[in-house]
């Protein structure tokens, strides 16, 4: 006694095709959380009272690498580090980490959803 399986070939192309597809899902994921992250640093961000450039002007997201990208201020605008954790001579006036905290829910979610609608969930 046997059985005979019908449509495994086209099961087999469905999930090589999804799997070509993961990356590209879980890059543009990424990359919409990014947006979200980025909104809210450069609100939360200082900015300068000189008429000049601002930080806050000057937050980018990186390219993706290793599944993995940042979020922060141009390197021009290095003394972001120096506002986040103070210094010896200055009380810290964190805002990426109060910006992440405040909006990791709303990645999330922001994530999920874009997975979601991609694999039509």
């Amino acid at each position: 006694m046997g059985f005979e399986l019908q449509g495994m070939n086209d099961l087999v192309k469905k999930l090589e095709q999804m799997s070509n597809q993961s990356q590209e899902i879980a890059d543009e994921a990424l990359k919409a959380g990014a947006k979200v992250l980025r909104a809210k640093i450069e609100e939360l961000a200082p900015r300068s009272t000189y008429n000049k450039e601002h930080l806050a002007d000057n937050i980018i997201i990186s390219a993706i690498k290793d599944g993995k990208l940042n979020v922060g201020p141009t390197q021009d605008f290095f003394y972001a580090h120096f506002l986040e954790f103070g210094t010896s001579k200055m009380d810290p006036q964190p805002f990426v980490q109060p910006a992440f905290e405040s909006c990791k829910d709303e990645i999330q979610q922001v994530m999920s959803s874009v997975i979601k609608s991609r694999l039509k969930l």
